[in-house]
């Protein structure tokens, strides 16, 4: 072998050696890198939209997004996916609105249909761009991708100013009245109708409220309160007309279960009760021949009950019926007089009452204690 020479070897302490020296990795700079990759990424999300998913490599999109975002290009990727998606539904809303003057089921069907169409298309986007969303979105406490879609559909399909927007509450309306009024609806419509009820609390901002919630409660306060008016004019008894309420309430309330969102179910049953019995409390109480004080003297159980269920539900309900019974038991102590075998026989039977019929109600036991002491 031949001698190394001096000059070319490093002279080191021994026992020691050098650390190895690992310089950064150094990007190039393309300052058009971020404008292409995104308008790829666009032109994917269109093809997604117009259905040619199976056509797109989703792991080459989703290496794009990562590079976009490891680039600084995070703003303008993710304003890249609100301005397609807005574009995209603006498209949806415009073929729709030649079905405006359809049938309501069709409508609703093709509206439904654009719906799952926009729903799908987002959660295949935001597959795309998740490095974006875990990143980019929570550190820049950005909007997510998913509410970014539902506020375009929002404000492109569901626009106030729009034509679906009034189409749809018609149509729900409409269905629902003719339901009401005894037409036979069938399930296929009724799904239709629960879809498109879905589709507005999923939008949210209380579109579900504003569109269909409140306009189908002031129909049913109009319609309750009509009944109402109608059955206190004629011969009709307060067992009769607490019976029509529970049976409005509970139909009402069957509908909003097949046509609308489960939390409505509470407001109807109040809205119902408000307008049949608190605003006639004192008269359905007071009612002469039928009322409280003629139910306990004739012993009708089950309307008693009825009448505890409901009043008990309303401002004002066991108020009237506790001083309506105190003025009862009064009249049967006056009528007594001395008489305290009687006297303890009817408290014992009103006591067993108040248990057994109104679940031991504490301000009627009060009244009872009160007069026969």
């Amino acid at each position: 072998m031949y001698p190394i020479p001096a000059h070319a070897t490093v002279q080191r302490p021994p026992g020691r050696r050098a650390a190895p020296r690992i310089q950064p990795f150094k990007r190039v700079a393309d300052p058009d890198f971020v404008l292409r990759t995104c308008l790829t990424l666009s032109s994917a999300f269109r093809q997604i939209y117009a259905g040619n998913a199976e056509d797109l490599n989703f792991e080459s999109l989703y290496r794009c997004t990562y590079n976009v975002c490891i680039g600084h290009g995070g703003e303008v990727l993710y304003t890249q996916v609100a301005t397609t998606m807005a574009a995209e539904v603006e498209k949806l809303a415009g073929s729709l609105e030649n079905t405006a003057s359809a049938p309501d089921d069709e409508f609703l069907r093709e509206l439904l249909s654009r719906w799952k169409k926009h729903s799908n298309a987002v959660t295949m986007i935001r597959d795309v761009v998740m490095y974006m969303e875990r990143t980019f979105v929570v550190n820049r406490h950005k909007v997510p991708v998913r509410e970014l879609g539902l506020r375009a559909w929002r404000d492109g399909m569901l626009r106030p100013d729009g034509e679906v927007r009034p189409r749809l509450q018609t149509a729900l309306l409409e269905m629902v009245g003719r339901e009401r009024g005894g037409e036979a609806v069938d399930v296929p419509l009724c799904d239709l109708m629960a879809g498109a009820t879905k589709m507005l609390v999923e939008v949210g901002d209380g579109l579900y409220e504003e569109v269909l919630e409140e306009p189908f409660l002031n129909e049913v306060r109009r319609l309750c309160a009509g009944e109402s008016a109608r059955l206190l004019t004629s011969p009709c008894g307060c067992g009769e007309y607490l019976r029509t309420v529970e049976s409005m309430m509970d139909a009402e309330k069957a509908r909003v279960s097949r046509c609308l969102d489960a939390r409505t179910e509470d407001k109807v049953a109040a809205a119902v009760l408000t307008e049949m019995v608190e605003k006639n409390v004192a008269r359905l109480v007071g009612m002469e021949g039928s009322g409280f004080a003629s139910m306990l003297v004739d012993g009708m159980y089950w309307d008693l009950i009825r009448m505890h269920r409901l009043l008990g539900r309303v401002q004002g309900g066991v108020p009237a019926m506790r001083d309506c019974m105190n003025a009862h038991f009064q009249e049967i102590r006056n009528t007594a007089g001395d008489d305290e075998r009687l006297l303890s026989r009817e408290k014992e039977r009103y006591r067993e009452m108040i248990n057994g019929v109104f679940r031991g109600e504490v301000s009627f036991h009060a009244a009872l204690d009160s007069c026969f002491t």
